[in-house]
Order: C-alpha cells, then sequence, then structure tokens
C-alpha cells in the first residue's frame, strides 16, 4: 500500500469513530496520611468536565497478601455534576496493622464518563492512584529525616557497576529523578520506592561507574512536594545523602 493511501485510510478511520478521552477530574492531595488513632481522612474530587460518575475503591500494595483491608472509601460510586467537586471519605476500620513500620495501601478514583449520543462514540474510564499510608506512633526517627538515612553503595563485578540502595528507616521512601551530576542523561531511575527495611539493586551504564559520583535525586515528603538531596557515590563504601540548599 503507498504511503498516500495509508494515511488517507488512516484518516478515514479517524473519522469513523468520535473518540472521547477527557481527563475531566483532579484530586485535592497527592497522597493520604493515617496516623494511628486518625479514624478518617478525605480528598476532595473536582470535576472540570461534563457530567460523569465516579467509582472509587482502595486496594493493597501490589505482591502484598491483606485478606481484609482496613480501610473504605465512601461513597464508592457517585455521579459528579459538569464543574462540580464530590468529598471522598476514607474511614479505618480499626483492624490491626503493623506497629513497627508503615504500611502502603493505594487509592483509585476512576472517572466514567456518561454515553455518547453518537453510537460510534468511544469512551474511556479514566483513572487515578494515589498512595495511602498507615503510620504507627512512636517509630524511630521522623519521616522526612528517612531520605537522610538511606544507605547508598557503589560495586564493582563481571557485569559492571551497581548502585545498592537500603532503607533503613520504618517509612516508606520515594525517590524521584535519580541523575548523577545532576543531569537528565545521567538519569539511573525516574522512581523507586523503598518499602521499610527493603533493598534494591540499580545497574550503571559502564561510563557511570567512576569511583566517585555525585548523584542528584528528589523525595516526595507527606504533603506531595518534593525535597531535593545528594550524595557521594564512593566505591564500595556506604554513604548516606544531604539536603541540597
Amino acid at each position: 500500500m503507498s504511503r498516500p493511501i495509508f494515511f488517507a485510510t488512516c484518516l478515514m478511520l479517524c473519522l469513523a469513530f468520535n473518540t472521547a478521552a477527557t481527563a475531566g477530574i483532579s484530586l485535592s492531595s497527592t497522597r493520604l496520611i493515617f496516623n494511628e488513632g486518625k479514624k478518617e481522612q478525605s480528598i476532595v474530587v473536582r470535576n472540570s468536565g461534563g457530567q460523569i460518575l465516579v467509582q472509587s475503591w482502595l486496594e493493597p500494595e501490589p505482591g502484598v497478601n491483606v485478606n481484609d483491608l482496613p480501610f473504605v472509601v465512601t461513597p464508592p460510586l457517585v455521579r459528579v455534576a459538569a464543574e462540580q467537586q464530590q468529598l471522598l471519605r476514607i474511614l479505618y476500620s480499626g483492624a490491626p496493622m503493623p506497629v513497627d513500620k508503615e504500611s502502603i495501601f493505594w487509592l483509585n478514583v476512576q472517572e466514567i464518563p456518561q454515553a455518547g449520543d453518537s453510537e460510534n462514540a468511544l469512551q474511556f474510564a479514566i483513572r487515578q492512584r494515589i498512595k495511602v499510608f498507615y503510620r504507627p506512633r512512636n517509630l524511630a526517627g521522623e519521616a522526612i529525616q528517612a531520605p537522610l538515612n538511606v544507605e547508598w553503595r557503589m560495586t564493582r563485578n563481571s557485569a559492571g557497576a551497581q548502585l545498592h540502595l537500603s532503607n533503613t528507616t520504618p517509612y516508606y521512601v520515594s525517590l524521584v529523578d535519580l541523575d548523577l551530576a545532576g543531569k537528565a542523561e545521567g538519569r539511573i531511575a525516574e522512581i523507586q520506592m523503598l518499602a521499610p527495611g527493603a533493598s534494591v539493586v540499580l545497574p550503571l551504564r559502564p561510563q557511570d561507574g567512576a569511583t566517585a559520583t555525585t548523584l542528584h535525586f528528589g523525595s516526595m515528603n507527606d504533603y506531595g512536594g518534593r525535597d531535593q538531596y545528594q550524595v557521594e557515590l564512593r566505591d564500595g563504601k556506604v554513604t548516606r545523602a544531604t539536603a541540597k540548599n
């Protein structure tokens, strides 16, 4: 098939369907923190588009077995008029939770658009997900200090250089934009969430395995803001980050 005919065919297929994929909802927060003793949290769903249905539910972190979720969201399904907003309440049932570390769950908020008038219209259900943390009392240290207590170590073997990260804290640490020398072209990872006590290994490119390298990264705080840090990577030695001014 010649290129003109190919593009003409694609154009005809696009015109045959009225595709609607509007992301009309936004959330008032990027994460929720349940401190021990707190029974309820809330979040606002804003609808900047036409009338929609909003479906909400909670689920555990992938790979974590949870028989009964300790949280419920209400209302689980609600109609939200155009240019209006809806308050969602997340309720804690009081079910037993680990007391020596944070636990994490995911709140899903899905926009379901109204059925279109045209039988050829395609409708998309667009979902947003945010983290919900349960934080026990009397955890060691403070959540804001957790990124400073992640241990970093660079090693070498026959496969090349590797970067080892160990979270020595009872808090989840969400790292973003891990850039060598503060440059995007030296990016090791865009997002890396470390569970309490967890360790991960990130491969380094051959040109990145220098004896001493400065790594710049951000970490998401309780308010959804990004705090900036840097760490000096020393071959075979454990180091920790410092906050950037």
